[in-house]
């Protein structure tokens, strides 16, 4: 407000916005009789309570005046004073009421603007690692679009290397440090005179926003980053090295997510092709493209196969217990896995098509299988975290199983713990939405991320999955920790599954710590359509060719096994 007598009647329309009072005409009549005179933040510090942001914005601080005093919040009052004339010749009970109104108003308008504050710092901000988040990134790059500023700039995206090995050695927790350690670090690097920031995407990957002329600066600085950390007492420093994607702005960007699909490409780039740094160029874009069009292209052609590894229940005898749906994509005469092009549909955004696309054909299948008269068994479908940026998706998922008249207990959404960790809310939400419906959820990688204990607590799942090699059954402290893992997933009324158990040690031990359910290649290995029919036909499993029928094979070599023995050409 300006200095003087504010226009009261606009303050009012102003405070309309945010309260319930509403006020009418005949208080304006008054509007010559307030105005805001000062308002002053106090902190205390040390005990003693220190005055902050004094803004005066009236000049008749010396009138008579009453004062609005607003609740603490980070150690902060907030005193709004407003200075009066009397009425003459003395309040009647409207002028009373008036002024009551007004108080609480005021005090209620500047309430909700400070929770807007910190609502808008909550959003820019991953307070966890204290750096700025996503929201800020793009906000700040569009930012500088418009302002003719951007072109100074060039941005990176990091991923800090191996976080995978010392999670595996040392724990979530230690590994969750060690990242925030790197963290604070990367935070330091940047130059906030100079418009350079970093921020934190989520897990083990960052952005940074530099001045071009110190790239080289930057890639000496994330070569090698050293992070001071303690396990069992002791104390020891672990190096971080990192590869990244680099995009210098040129004057043809125009969007924060233009200068970010780069980064991408350039990021995709370097970890197909084991090089720490790689800038993008047009070159890249080009490969990339041609790419992601033959990957577009194979799914419209509905090229893509489905396969189906079994989960098997061993509570009494081995026996098919459900099934996981795996999308595998024949080229050049090789059957290829997720793994061979799963970076390339993540970043593209193909993945979220291929993610229904596998469920659209389990549908269909089911429905098939069910005319044929077999007995089906729960099929579940990997989702990437992309889909948690679709608001419905819960409701897609639910109109393409209802579109084929699938129950919805015979289907299953998986999630991976670190790819959903950073989305929990979201995916909170999503998990609460399909159980309800009766769809089968299931946490996927269990206790690899850092937020196992939450997702434990918050998500509505059946199942949770925990890897074999995250245990080793002759060490005593993984002994227990799978132990007491199975048992608390247990006791809250989740199923566990194991994957990747090698051998019957293993599969001993792991009974013995709770665990009847099992998916791997010890048991069965990934198969087509036609052999998981026989798979359903013939549910149960003959002990004595457990573990020596599923000996891993290459797709490609798969596929020509399954293809001679059916007397069928490659």
């Amino acid at each position: 407000m300006i200095a003087g007598t504010p226009d009261i009647k606009v303050f009012f329309e102003t405070l309309d916005e945010c309260v319930d009072c509403k006020f009418n005409d005949k208080f304006s009549r008054y509007a010559d009789y307030l105005s805001i005179a000062k308002i002053e933040d106090t902190q205390i510090i040390s005990g003693k309570p220190v005055s902050k942001n004094v803004d005066y914005l009236a000049d008749n601080v010396g009138q008579e005046f009453f004062e609005v005093t607003l609740g603490n919040s980070d150690s902060v009052t907030t005193t709004v004073r407003f200075t009066y004339k009397q009425f003459p010749p003395q309040f009647t009970v409207e002028q009373e009421e008036f002024m009551r109104i007004f108080r609480d108003s005021v005090a209620n308008k500047i309430a909700v603007s400070r929770l807007s504050n910190q609502y808008s710092f909550l959003f820019n901000h991953d307070i966890e690692f204290g750096m700025y988040n996503q929201n800020y990134l793009m906000t700040r790059l569009d930012d500088m679009f418009t302002r003719g500023t951007a072109i100074k700039y060039s941005v990176a995206f990091i991923n800090i290397k191996h976080v995978n090995q010392l999670n595996r050695y040392f724990g979530s927790d230690i590994a969750g440090s060690a990242i925030k350690l790197f963290g604070a670090k990367l935070n330091s690097f940047p130059d906030e005179e100079k418009g350079e920031f970093a921020v934190h995407l989520g897990g083990d990957n960052f952005v940074i926003v530099v001045i071009t002329s110190r790239l080289p600066e930057l890639e000496d600085f994330i070569r090698s980053v050293p992070v001071s950390l303690t396990y069992g007492g002791d104390k020891f420093e672990h190096i971080f090295n990192c590869r990244a994607g680099i995009t210098t702005i040129r004057s043809s960007h125009r969007f924060g997510n233009h200068v970010m699909g780069e980064c991408s490409q350039a990021f995709s780039y370097s970890k197909k092709n084991n090089i720490d740094f790689v800038y993008y160029t047009e070159e890249i874009n080009e490969k990339n493209h041609n790419n992601t069009e033959t990957l577009t292209r194979a799914l419209n052609e509905h090229k893509f196969l489905i396969y189906y590894q079994p989960v098997i229940s061993i509570e009494d005898k081995p026996v098919l217990h459900a099934a996981e749906a795996l999308a595998r994509w024949p080229l050049d005469g090789k059957i290829m896995s997720p793994q061979e092009f799963i970076t390339l549909a993540t970043d593209s955004g193909i993945v979220t098509k291929i993610d229904f696309y596998v469920l659209e054909n389990v549908c269909k299948n089911i429905k098939s299988w069910q005319e044929q008269g077999l007995s089906i068994v729960p099929i579940s479908i990997n989702f990437s975290g992309r889909h948690l940026f679709n608001a419905s998706i819960a409701t897609d998922i639910l109109a393409v199983i209802d579109k084929y008249g699938v129950d919805h207990n015979l289907i299953g959404i998986e999630f991976s713990e670190p790819d959903f960790t950073q989305r929990m809310p979201i995916l909170n939400v999503v998990s609460h939405t399909l159980s309800e419906a009766g769809v089968l959820v299931t946490l996927d990688k269990f206790s690899t991320g850092q937020s196992t204990l939450t997702l434990l607590h918050d998500m509505d799942a059946s199942y949770v999955k925990i890897g074999a090699d995250r245990f080793d059954p002759d060490d005593t402290k993984g002994r227990i920790i799978t132990n007491d893992m199975i048992n608390l997933a247990n006791t809250l009324g989740y199923k566990v599954i194991c994957e990747g158990v090698e051998s019957q040690k293993q599969v001993d031990d792991l009974r013995m710590c709770g665990c009847s359910l099992f998916q791997s290649f010890f048991f069965d290995k990934p198969m087509s359509e036609r052999f998981f029919i026989n798979r359903l036909q013939n549910p149960s499993y003959d002990y004595e060719t457990i573990g020596t029928i599923a000996v891993p094979v290459t797709e490609s070599s798969e596929n020509a096994v399954q293809a001679a023995t059916a007397g069928e050409s490659v």
